[in-house]
């Protein structure tokens, strides 16, 4: 198992776990429709290329085991007004048929090494909507200690957010 940055090599996977994830949860915004494009966005946004307005550098990682794409993990070097309250410093997602296997805690395990070692943080900010049992887990085996729950409009409606802190 490991954390790579975007990969020419695993489009393929990586394509096929968004049309598996578009079953599953076809409110999530797919932000790589186009395969030509993934690579050169995720250079892009770390490098603080070309970002959109109020977006802020993150660097994309994804979590590759058995030559399979199994996730991706975007840490967002620094915090705005936004992400303050909603999004944080960590966002991430697992492929449909690999949730509950324990690659989410693993994952954020191993971006919290990189936070700490090449971004010299020391605390980071992770958010999750209050109903979604799985991320609560892995934010909380992950030493997250819950700061308080905040409600946000967001464009999918009103949710409760929970917002976690981990040091590191």
């Amino acid at each position: 198992m490991k954390l790579i940055r975007p990969d020419r090599k695993y489009i393929q996977s990586y394509i096929e776990a968004n049309e598996e994830d578009e079953m599953f949860r076809p409110h999530v915004e797919r932000r790589f429709n186009n395969p030509e494009t993934i690579i050169e966005r995720a250079y892009n946004f770390e490098h603080g290329i070309n970002l959109p307005i109020n977006y802020v550098r993150a660097t994309t990682f994804w979590l590759i085991d058995n030559e399979k794409f199994i996730g991706e993990i975007n840490i967002r070097h620094e915090l705005n007004s936004f992400l303050i309250n909603y999004g944080g410093h960590i966002g991430y997602e697992i492929r449909q048929s690999e949730c509950m296997k324990g690659y989410g805690t693993k994952m954020l395990s191993m971006a919290l090494k990189y936070c700490k070692e090449t971004l010299n943080l020391h605390k980071v900010l992770i958010t999750c909507d209050d109903d979604n049992i799985g991320s609560i887990k892995v934010i909380e085996n992950n030493g997250g200690i819950l700061e308080n729950k905040v409600k946000n409009r967001l464009p999918r409606g009103n949710v409760t957010t929970r917002r976690y802190w981990i040091n590191i």
